[in-house]
């Protein structure tokens, strides 16, 4: 940046007089050449009150961002400033000089101001000049305006499905005339549920590639401004993403995981969209199973839960699982999570009671309830009765056992008139055993 040079009427008056001396000798002008300290002495400033003023020019660059919550000003610096005047007007039309008048708005020792105070959607006309410490002052910048906008453009129009295949659903649209210089599309999985973000783009279609093959979809889009004002969303547009004999299925999902005593139970959910044919369980010391090694290959189900029996050798507590599904045309989806499963003790299977004890010839008929297999518990196999001559039956003064998968036992070959005590107890299928039943009574006839 030079300085621009303006003539101060002494050195008018010495320059004139140089040229009549010499027309006063010879009879032709000759104009002497400035010496560099006349020179220097021509480097002044716009103002005629301001003398050899540093801020000989206004800041350069100004420019306004105009956003949703403040118009953003910014400017480039002089080295001789010490602080800059904001100045700002109510714009009353489209030239720049239809402004209201300015009034002072802040003076800021850096080169940009944020006028968070502006009112919302009215546009505004901003000129900045320059201070320094001895009171010289700048002349102004042209004006430049902003706008604090609140305002969202209008909706996209005709959201429209344009094609359904096996690598997405792609949509298009009509800009609706607005503001908006870009558009983001959403994605719901039922009308009430809430919305996922699946992407932006500035022309007016969207191929989305990542929604679950097979799954239906309600789409919408939204405008977005300069500023990031996003307007209502369009109408909504249905659209899924083809299941072919090539699609890869989502991951199950691990849901329950123990290992109670040696039982070890599995389970997991799996996406239905895509149909499954069968479930690969794996297993290993590390996190994540490494499921590409077939030694870590534990079995194959077509269940979404698996119960197997471990071992009692050291470290059999260790082990992480994973689970991969696979479709009917051979195509596996990603390892599951690796879990590992929490152990606890095993707990004896649940207790049951007679409800019905019937003496007969020479026989008692006695029956009793079917006790449940809890989640994680061995399953219930058969049950233990016990039979005893003396009231008070315990496993170790009993007379007599006998095990039986069913919920009733005729004990027959009795001795009429005299009193026998029962109790039965509930067995699984590790050979646990439950609490004795409440003892029942009955005495044969003859």
């Amino acid at each position: 940046m030079s300085r621009r040079l303006h003539p101060r009427p002494a050195a008018v008056a010495s320059a004139a007089a140089v040229v009549i001396l010499a027309l006063g000798i010879s009879g032709t002008a000759h104009a002497a050449a400035p010496t560099e300290a006349s020179d220097s002495a021509h480097h002044i400033g716009d103002d005629p009150d301001q003398p050899d003023n540093p801020l000989y020019d206004a800041p350069e660059g100004l420019y306004a961002a105009s956003g949703r919550e403040a118009v953003s000003l910014s400017w480039g610096s002089l080295s001789a400033a010490t602080a800059y005047e904001v100045y700002r007007a109510e714009a009353e039309g489209t030239e720049p000089d239809e402004v209201g008048p300015y009034t002072l708005l802040a003076t800021v020792p850096a080169s940009s101001y944020v006028d968070s105070d502006a009112d919302p959607d009215v546009e505004y006309a901003y000129k900045v000049r320059a201070l320094d410490d001895a009171g010289h002052v700048s002349p102004y910048t042209d004006p430049v305006r902003g706008t604090r906008d609140t305002v969202a453009p209008l909706s996209p129009q005709d959201l429209t499905l344009a094609r359904e295949d096996g690598r997405g659903v792609t949509l298009t649209w009509r800009s609706g005339n607005s503001d908006a210089v870009k558009y983001v599309l959403y994605r719901f999985e039922s009308p009430n549920s809430t919305y996922t973000k699946v992407g932006s783009t500035t022309s007016l279609t969207f191929r989305d590639t990542k929604g679950e093959p097979g799954r239906r979809y309600i789409y919408e889009v939204r405008g977005v401004d300069a500023v990031g004002n996003e307007s209502r969303g369009s109408i909504w547009a249905y659209g899924t993403k083809t299941v072919t004999e090539a699609t890869v299925p989502t991951a199950p999902t691990m849901q329950g995981r123990e290992l109670v005593g040696r039982r070890l139970t599995l389970r997991w959910s799996q996406s239905p969209y895509v149909p499954i044919s069968s479930y690969t369980v794996y297993r290993s010391k590390t996190s994540p199973v490494d499921i590409t090694d077939p030694a870590n290959r534990v079995d194959t189900t077509t269940r979404t839960e698996y119960t197997g029996t471990v071992s009692e050798d050291e470290g059999e507590r260790d082990y992480y699982y994973a689970v991969v599904a696979t479709t009917p045309h051979g195509v596996s989806s990603p390892a599951s999570s690796s879990v590992k499963p929490t152990y606890s003790e095993p707990q004896p299977p649940r207790a049951t009671q007679f409800y019905e004890v019937i003496p007969g010839a020479d026989s008692v008929r006695l029956q009793w309830y079917a006790a449940p297999s809890g989640s994680g518990e061995a399953p219930v196999t058969g049950y233990r009765v016990y039979r005893s001559t003396e009231p008070g039956i315990t496993r170790e003064n009993a007379r007599f056992t006998h095990v039986t998968s069913s919920t009733e036992y005729v004990d027959r070959g009795l001795t009429a008139g005299t009193k026998y005590y029962y109790a039965v107890a509930t067995v699984d299928e590790d050979g646990g055993e439950s609490a004795l039943s409440p003892e029942a009574s009955a005495t044969p006839t003859g």
